[in-house]
């Protein structure tokens, strides 16, 4: 009897479930196809990107060969044995390049040399006269041709370039590559053509066998789009159905096209339709589901017995938690207190029930986010608070820290939030005792750190021992030979007095000067290397006092015969003209002079076994800073005694030419004038760049 009732439902719906199906497919279909459309395009640009690059990677062959000198010799006068050297050059270069012909042509198209010389000895009978590119080279162009493939050959691509000597044409060099070779660089899962005037170039390997376009291509008809876009179906020659899509390349005179079989179309449009018809069924049974509407009643039935179960489960789980539990109703007064919450503040229920829960808080602690809390409960900016820690207070007066949370309960009947109160007066104990132990232990690292540092200090004054015994060393090595020299002069001179020799007397006097000037020298090194900060300061022309070192160190040049280079005119032809460009660093002459001089005097020992010694001293000036290098062509420096240089009393030299405090006395001055200094040594080179920063005007 209820059949006329559910025989139009059942009729409607599937009435609505047909019409689904037939826009649900149509828009699949569609939606397909465009996507099928977006991926020939980016398989075709794929396509043409990869058909560019091949072409460019033999576009510079040519070029390469036309800038040959033996290409050009072999040109200007051809003999077998230039033609030999440049056939052998152009095969060498084709096997590593990877095309597949190179050949050079006179300017009327004969070959002079064939990279396939070898194998094919009738090529040079050729003419190339009427080629395109033959011409195209001779009127100074990029020379570009298409051979079409054809029963006699395979297709193929000339590449040429002119070939110039002394601005007069000459010849022209030829690339050919095989449309077989591009076809190699191509993704070979797609489907594509590569055609001209209907003649296929190249083809991926499901059409290698078809020679014209129109043997592929049976039928086509065109589809418009819900874009308002136009696709083109074709009928292949195997029978199926695929979308061609077509893009000409102007320059190239190519078209390229690419084809999509529609398989996956189908099989996505036969999906969309076998779902859209489950769907339909599914909506259908939902439909009829929803008229037992008795089966809510029972729900609801179902949902209000599990609810009051929960809440006495709920119930049980507060009276049995191990943590403080409280409930309290919109006005904050406790409505419910577990057994633990009774024991953590010493109260009953009787007690407790309706009082303030701020009457179990320390009233010095009740402030703050705290109060703002809890004078919320009950409108709608209250936010829960989680883990706070604060202080309780117990029925007997006595407080304890704790951890507050409350947060709200929505489904509570009777109670509108739940506060949770956690004990941790053991975790305070244990927090006293670390603190008291990172305080024991931070004792005892302060007195591991006073006896570390005076170990260090010992190190020290260790290392201050060893380097005044290596210091005592060198100076008694260095002072004994000039005393030991003294003695012997002062007794000859004595003789000499007696003798009145006055000339000889005068020319020993003189030695013995020498000698105490050269102790004069030793000892001023050792007070530099121990005073070292100057203690005035002033603007002062290092350009100058460099000139002055430089004169100084001419006469041992010459000696040597050192070939000097110091540009000084041209980095002060400014100053010298008069105009108001000045360098001034800070600093006294006699510290500078002292920097130039041993610096100098380095490379000067550094060119003694040079058999073409040169030195170069260059300026180079910035607004802040203003760098020296002295270079010298020298054995260099070892990588090892790098390391070593700016150490005091590390010398290179033998014993007796010196006591290893230049370069450290220059690091130390150049430290003390706010600069830097940095070597860079090789076989053949080392360099010394002293970099000190300028004085601006305001400063003076």
């Amino acid at each position: 009897m209820q059949f006329p009732r559910f025989f139009p439902l059942a009729l409607l719906m599937l009435l609505l479930s047909l019409i689904s199906t037939i826009l649900v497919t149509q828009f699949v279909r569609n939606w397909a196809l465009s996507d099928l459309k977006e991926s020939g395009e980016s398989q075709l640009l794929n396509i043409i990107s990869q058909t560019r690059t091949e072409l460019a990677d033999y576009k510079y062959l040519p070029f390469l060969i036309s800038q040959s000198n033996d290409v050009a010799e072999l040109l200007g006068n051809p003999t077998p044995d230039r033609i030999a050297r440049v056939s052998r050059y152009l095969e060498q270069t084709n096997l590593v390049a990877g095309s597949t012909a190179l050949f050079v042509l006179d300017t009327q198209g004969r070959a002079q040399a064939f990279s396939h010389w070898r194998a094919q000895q009738d090529f040079y009978t050729v003419s190339h006269r009427q080629q395109t590119y033959f011409l195209q080279a001779l009127e100074g162009q990029q020379g570009f041709q298409v051979v079409l493939p054809s029963d006699e050959s395979e297709g193929a691509v000339y590449l040429s370039a002119p070939v110039y000597v002394k601005r007069q044409l000459t010849g022209v060099a030829t690339v050919r590559l095989d449309l077989e070779l591009l076809q190699a660089g191509l993704d070979q899962a797609s489907h594509y053509l590569f055609s001209k005037e209907g003649h296929i170039l190249i083809a991926s390997k499901s059409f290698q066998a078809a020679k014209q376009l129109q043997d592929v291509v049976q039928k086509q008809r065109t589809d418009q789009l819900y874009d308002g876009s136009d696709i083109t179906v074709v009928e292949l020659e195997s029978g199926t159905r695929a979308v061609l899509q077509t893009v000409s390349l102007d320059d190239l005179g190519w078209q390229v096209s690419v084809l999509n079989d529609l398989q996956e179309v189908s099989r996505i449009q036969r999906n969309a339709t076998l779902f859209t018809i489950a769907f339909c069924i599914v909506i259908s049974l939902l439909v009829f589901l929803l008229r037992e509407r008795q089966l809510k009643h029972i729900s609801r039935r179902e949902t209000q017995q599990a609810l009051e179960r929960s809440e006495s489960r709920q119930r049980d789980i507060i009276n049995n938690a191990h943590v403080g539990m409280i409930t309290l109703d919109s006005q904050g007064q406790i409505l419910f207190i577990n057994p633990m919450a009774m024991q953590q503040f010493g109260v009953s229920m009787p007690r407790i029930k309706g009082n303030y829960i701020g009457d179990l808080i320390e009233p010095d602690v009740l402030q703050g986010v705290l109060k703002r809390v809890l004078d919320r409960l009950g409108s709608r900016g209250f936010a829960p608070v989680t883990a706070m820690e604060t202080v309780g207070k117990r029925s007997d007066g006595n407080t304890f820290p704790m951890l507050f949370s409350i947060k709200q309960m929505k489904r509570e009947a009777s109670a509108n939030y739940l506060v949770t109160v956690i004990d941790i007066t053991p975790r305070k104990r244990l927090e006293r005792a670390l603190q008291k132990a990172n305080d024991q232990l931070e004792h005892q690292v302060q007195q591991r750190t006073q006896a570390l540092r005076e170990a260090q200090d010992e190190l020290v004054q260790a290392e201050k021992m060893a380097a005044l015994g290596r210091m005592s060393s060198a100076v008694v090595h260095e002072l004994n030979q000039p005393l030991t020299a003294l003695r012997t002069y002062i007794a000859i001179c004595r003789q000499l007095i007696g003798r009145q020799e006055t000339e000889q007397l005068d020319s020993n006097l003189e030695l013995i000067n020498d000698l105490i000037s050269r102790m004069v020298v030793l000892t001023r090194q050792l007070k530099t290397f121990a005073y070292r900060k100057p203690q005035y300061l002033s603007p002062v022309d290092p350009l100058l006092a460099l000139d002055q070192v430089v004169d100084l160190f001419r006469g041992r040049m010459e000696q040597q015969q050192i070939e000097l280079d110091y540009p000084r005119s041209e980095s002060r032809s400014d100053s010298d003209s008069g105009s108001d460009l000045q360098l001034r660093v800070s600093g006294d002459s006699a510290r500078l002079e002292q920097i130039f001089v041993n610096l100098i005097s380095n490379g000067c020992d550094a060119l003694t076994d040079v058999t073409e010694p040169r030195l170069s001293i260059q300026i180079h000036c910035s607004a802040e800073t203003v760098s020296i290098d002295v270079i010298d062509n020298g054995g260099g420096i070892d990588e090892q005694n790098q390391t070593q240089l700016f150490e005091p009393f590390f010398t290179t030299k033998p014993i007796g030419e010196g006591l290893g405090l230049g370069l450290p006395i220059v690091r130390s001055i150049v430290h003390d004038l706010g600069g830097t200094i940095r070597v860079n040594s090789r076989p053949g080179y080392t360099c010394f760049s002293v970099t000190l920063p300028l004085i601006r005007q305001s400063e003076e």
